[in-house]
């Protein structure tokens, strides 16, 4: 179900969305992204073709690889196949011009992506793969007449030099552009050499103009006869007609448009061949991004090492509701958590200011060193530990009986220097110098996470959710949870091979129900799957980034009988990526819920 449908379309169309995280009654906005939905895919060839990758050079990078080989102090092996299509060896032989249609290049279109930045494109959830549309021009020039709005593409090949010397590049566009050429036929080397680009404007450019930013031309490259080299042009169109033209010269001759002559497919007869783009490589983005999650990954600290060193204590806040509520009516007495270090939840709009744009508040340095001071000096009076590092704290307050604080700390041990995760929650009563645990508030950090994900024709969305769901069990280590999906008889998607990976082939369970889509009953014919009321309920969609953490705050923040966990959307302006994530937070929530199988059956649940 697109989201244009469930939330209007006057409203919030030519929105892109990201998502944060609340806990119980709005608590603290985490780190979830909610991303853009768009139309259902309108291939040129069959829906029920796969995206794949294999080159002469590297029979390697082929697209569902093992995404993790590398990472520096990780030893798993996890497969990612956000196509999810069977694994295959097969080497596509690609040097033979004649085995594939000559004389034309592939182009693979994106729509509904606004903006005229190329950055906006290579942020796409989906690119490279599952474009829009799909089809081939027989030269290095592509032409939109007006009316084409809010897309982006992808233009690749080879180029076949006719003879051996020095080749200089140009293009021009309509809006801003990027060439990317490889000294071989594998995509990955491929690296940037001419743009239409701008840091002051949206670049464009006339037709046949590539001398209006300095960036057009490119160096010049040493290419050899009878050698193919590969090529690619990323397109960002804002609105208007639109053009692209890539020329070059030799030996310093004049430039001219690369004509067919020169050109081959790189998907030939296997119209279903995608290559990677070097600029957006799964693999390095994992690497950079582990050291994030070393927290995550510490072993925890047995409570029983400080459970008797603070007295427990009744937690009552005073903002609980105990009537009945109206529709909406809970969301003008939401309250808000404080954090500490600030997060990255700010949403401020560069156009609007929307009430909802703010980031979390924070807590006052001072405030939070004397909480944990005092946990820590509690805990080295009995024992030999220490602070390391203090890596999160959340504040719930409440100004009539006291605060609730979860503490996340890295402490070290003075015997080894062995350093421990602590996550805990604990309470300030109004009045008292100490610390206590409140009561039935502690979280169970080995609880199985049922993710309920209803489905039906959104197959790229289900690819998207399967490589970020693996890339978050890759970072933290965390595969403890189970992925319950129910499928409306989809179409555009094998969701029994899509699951079917090294990771998830034995932590998920298909639901198969055919005719018109009904959300009530898909959640409660998932949750009937759930074994155990001892197990987590987890009600999620598509169109989100997983957070590698997201299992991990789920149980922190979901205790039976306690605490739900509700997080909260967020929509992100049009031009806005996951990465500034400007827009604004989505205050009636998307449906995401997490909830013990136990309280699920207290309020009426199967």
């Amino acid at each position: 179900m697109s989201l244009r449908r469930i939330f209007g379309r006057k409203l919030f169309s030519k929105r892109r969305l990201t998502v944060g995280a609340v806990v119980a009654s709005l608590p603290f906005i985490g780190y979830l992204m909610l991303l853009s939905p768009s139309r259902r895919l309108s291939y040129s060839f069959s829906t029920n073709e796969h995206n794949s990758l294999s080159t002469t050079s590297v029979s390697n990078q082929i697209w569902n690889e093992t995404i993790v080989t590398k990472i520096p102090t990780g030893n798993i092996n996890l497969t990612s196949a956000p196509m999810t299509v069977a694994a295959t060896t097969e080497t596509v032989q690609v040097t033979n011009v004649a085995s594939r249609p000559p004389g034309r290049l592939d182009v693979h279109m994106w729509n509904e992506i606004c903006g005229t930045s190329v950055e906006i494109l290579k942020n796409c959830p989906h690119f490279p793969y599952f474009p829009d549309t799909r089809s081939f021009i027989p030269d290095f020039y592509d032409f939109h007449a007006r009316g084409s709005t809010n897309n982006g593409e992808r233009v690749f090949g080879f180029i076949h030099p006719a003879e051996s010397g020095e080749y200089k590049f140009a293009i021009s566009s309509d809006d801003t552009s990027e060439l990317w050429l490889s000294q071989n036929e594998d995509p990955g080397s491929s690296e940037m050499i001419a743009r239409v680009y701008s840091p002051k404007e949206s670049a464009w450019t006339e037709e046949g103009n590539y001398k209006k930013y300095p960036e057009q031309i490119s160096k010049a490259f040493t290419l050899f006869a009878g050698k193919k080299y590969y090529v690619e042009c990323l397109m960002k169109q804002g609105s208007g007609a639109a053009h692209l033209t890539v020329y070059w010269s030799y030996n310093n001759a004049t430039f001219e448009i690369i004509t067919s002559k020169y050109l081959s497919s790189f998907s030939g007869t296997h119209e279903s061949m995608i290559p990677v783009h070097a600029g957006k490589r799964e693999n390095k983005l994992l690497q950079t991004k582990y050291s994030l999650y070393d927290f995550n990954r510490l072993p925890l600290l047995n409570r029983q090492e400080y459970v008797d060193l603070f007295p427990s204590c009744p937690y009552n806040p005073s903002f609980l509701v105990h009537r009945k509520l109206k529709r909406y009516q809970g969301v003008s007495i939401a309250r808000r958590s404080n954090v500490f270090p600030q997060d990255n939840t700010d949403m401020s709009s560069r156009r609007v200011k929307h009430q909802w744009s703010f980031p979390n508040p924070l807590i006052d340095g001072n405030a939070v060193q004397l909480v944990v001071d005092r946990f820590i000096n509690t805990l080295k009076s009995e024992r030999d530990y220490y602070l390391k590092k203090i890596h999160k704290v959340i504040h719930k307050p409440d100004p009539k009986n006291g605060d609730r604080f979860l503490l996340n700390l890295e402490i070290g041990l003075t015997s080894n220097n062995e350093s421990y995760r602590l996550s805990e929650h604990v309470y300030h009563v109004h009045g008292s110098e100490k610390l206590c645990l409140p009561e039935r508030m502690e979280w169970n950090n080995s609880a199985m996470v049922y993710f309920i994900l209803p489905v039906k024709d959104q197959g790229k969305w289900v690819h998207h959710f399967i490589k970020e769901l693996t890339a978050a069990s890759l970072l933290t280590r965390d595969t403890n949870y189970h992925v319950i999906i129910v499928d409306f008889d989809s179409k555009d998607i094998d969701i029994a091979k899509a699951f079917n990976t090294p990771l998830l082939k034995s932590r998920h369970t298909i639901i198969s129900l055919t005719g018109k889509f009904y959300k009530t009953l898909a959640l409660n014919k998932a949750v009937a799957q759930v074994p155990n009321a001892t197990n987590i309920i987890f009600l999620y969609d598509l169109h989100i980034d997983v957070p590698p953490d997201i299992m991990d705050s789920v149980r922190m923040n979901t205790i039976a009988g306690k605490l739900a966990y509700f997080p909260i959307v967020g929509r992100l302006d049009c031009q806005s990526s996951s990465v500034e994530h400007q827009g604004f937070w989505e205050l009636d929530g998307y449906g995401l819920l997490s909830i013990y199988k136990s309280d699920w059956k207290k309020f009426g649940g199967e």
